[in-house]
């Protein structure tokens, strides 16, 4: 059983960590007076969901016109030709700006003056460099690669050829076969079973097979527990008091992207369950194709 040097996220510290990556692969870790948020706005514009992204840039066109409308109001109305006397005055040095700030011009309503044409000559530029921000925030968010490999809730001790293995499965859930993928799982545990040692080991599990051509289908990926592996005579509950945790990168070539894309999972101690099998998900249909049912990759048989 060979240990791994650090592979870089830590092998001292000074209390307890029950989990280094998440399973959602994020890493656990809280960073204190880094650079994120306001301080790195591209990265978080580009990283946070649509809903969010389409809020903030529609509370931003809002708040803009606002300003502007507020200033158009600030050098009177009677600098604004086409008033609709329907509206207040408010109402309309808005739609003013809406006007302005989107380069539609409809002819209706126009500024007159010489500082209403002097804010609109701003807003104009304002407007245009929003609009060519927000564009390039949108072609940002639809060309970063993003997998859609699906990973099995559970990681499996289960036989396997008069032996002992942990088992897990993922499947490619997108319509498109990723190619030439290689996989690699990292084992840590703290290196003794008692509260006051926090020192972490890490291991390289051995797999029976860590990289495939084509990924059109699952991958049921397997380490046998031989003599030579780090989870020989460890029991459930070894682990759990250990903080095992099973550390997945995945690497694959996106024919959409063009590019390489990786992926990272983990399993935690009490995501290992025993004496199932994972069903097999795929199989022949009536015309002779391959069906591949993704929504069982979370299916377990008890064995025999």
């Amino acid at each position: 059983m060979s240990e791994e040097k650090d592979p870089g996220l830590g092998v001292s510290f000074q209390g307890q960590v029950k989990r280094i990556i998440n399973a959602d692969g994020s890493y656990n870790i809280k960073r204190k007076g880094g650079v994120d948020g306001l301080k790195d706005l591209y990265k978080t514009l580009i990283h946070i969901s649509w809903i969010k992204f389409i809020g903030l840039a529609f509370a931003y066109y809002l708040l803009v016109n606002v300003v502007f409308a507020c200033l158009y109001l600030a050098t009177g109305i009677d600098q604004v030709a086409g008033v609709n006397s329907e509206y207040n005055a408010f109402l309309n040095a808005f739609f003013l700006s809406i006007h302005t700030f989107a380069s539609v011009g409809f002819g209706t309503i126009a500024p007159s003056g010489i500082w209403s044409n002097v804010i609109s000559t701003i807003e104009a530029f304002v407007g245009f460099i929003s609009i060519a921000m927000i564009t390039g925030l949108l072609y940002g968010r639809f060309s970063r690669p993003k997998s859609k490999i699906r990973f099995s809730q559970k990681l499996i001790k289960t036989k396997h050829n008069d032996a002992e293995a942990i088992m897990f499965k993922l499947v490619n859930c997108r319509n498109e076969i990723l190619l030439n993928s290689n996989i690699k799982v990292m084992f840590t545990i703290d290196r003794k079973s008692t509260q006051q040692d926090f020192q972490k080991n890490y291991h390289r599990l051995e797999l029976e097979v860590d990289s495939i051509t084509f990924f059109p289908l699952s991958w049921t990926v397997v380490h046998v527990i031989d003599e030579k592996s780090p989870l020989k005579d460890l029991s459930f509950k070894e682990l759990e008091i250990r903080n095992a945790e099973f550390i997945v990168l995945i690497e694959c070539y996106d024919q959409t992207h063009q590019q390489t894309i990786m992926e990272t999972h983990s399993y935690g101690h009490d995501d290992l369950v025993e004496n199932v099998k994972f069903k097999r998900i795929f199989n022949a249909s009536n015309d002779g194709s391959i069906e591949l049912h993704i929504d069982e990759i979370d299916d377990l048989i008890p064995l025999d």
